[in-house]
């Protein structure tokens, strides 16, 4: 009798670790700048710069698997933080965002979530956030963004909707930073953040980005750059080998496996 008990309780862990086994994700990338132009080292040019990704299981049936890591960047695109308005990162992180960040605000979107148990990856509800994108100050030598996230209660129940709303009420902010790599040959500033721990697993459950519109805008300044006074944007273009730019992202799941979509797109 122990032994048939033995026999059986094996039977089902094996179903219980069956029922959880994690699928791969398929992650898409894409993007646009305007105006649109290679520009250059000696003359960069300020542009606007539309940017998103997606993240899926390869079953359709399944929740994707939570990103921890994400890398965001475009060959020869780089980034002028230091010559436009900051707030502090605690002051984007606030419960309400503080006044003194109106005038760093650069950017917002739309990110939308999957939320549901780990037991369970079918189970889906839905997560959208609003985003706005703060330039702040203390990221780091090159500067960095606050990624602010809001949304509350009611959810919607529909996938294809955009409406804001989350199953529980999220106010909060990831820093980020901008790290100088090489896209292509040409210099790109990354975008580089990690996922909070309380946003990963909200209420114990397991968060997974499905979906990530952001918009961000062609502001201008004028710094003395390479010995002269030079008109430069938040984001500007310096270079783009042919006619076409590659859109990268990275993404790093909690088990530390490293994935990559990147996209061409026209200069």
């Amino acid at each position: 009798m122990r032994k048939i008990l033995v026999l059986a309780l094996a039977a089902v862990a094996v179903l219980a670790l069956a029922s959880v086994a994690l699928g791969a994700n398929v992650y898409g990338v894409d993007g646009s700048t305007k105006p649109k132009g290679k520009g250059s080292v000696k003359k960069p040019l300020p542009i606007g710069l539309n940017f998103s990704y997606t993240v899926a299981d390869e079953n359709p049936a399944n929740r994707g698997t939570p990103i921890k890591v994400y890398a965001i960047a475009s060959e020869g695109l780089v980034t002028f933080p230091q010559a436009f308005p900051t707030c502090t990162f605690s002051q984007a992180n606030a419960e309400t965002v503080s006044s003194k960040c109106k005038k760093a605000k650069v950017g917002s979107g739309l990110v939308q979530n999957v939320v549901g148990p780990a037991a369970s990856l079918t189970t889906k509800l839905f997560c959208n956030l609003n985003l706005n994108l703060y330039n702040i100050s203390g990221a780091g030598k090159n500067g960095g963004m606050a990624i602010r996230l809001d949304g509350d209660p009611p959810a919607p129940t529909d996938v294809n909707s955009k409406a804001i709303g989350c199953p529980t009420p999220i106010h909060l902010a990831i820093k980020a930073k901008f790290v100088l790599t090489k896209i292509g040959g040409l210099p790109s500033d990354d975008l580089r953040f990690t996922v909070p721990p309380d946003l990963l697993h909200p209420s114990g459950l397991d968060n997974s980005v499905r979906n990530v519109v952001s918009k961000i805008q062609r502001k201008t300044a004028k710094i003395k750059y390479r010995g002269k006074k030079t008109k430069i944007g938040f984001y500007s273009a310096i270079g783009c080998k042919g006619g076409k730019r590659t859109i990268q992202a990275t993404f790093t799941d909690e088990q530390d496996d490293v994935k990559k979509a990147t996209k061409e797109k026209a200069c």
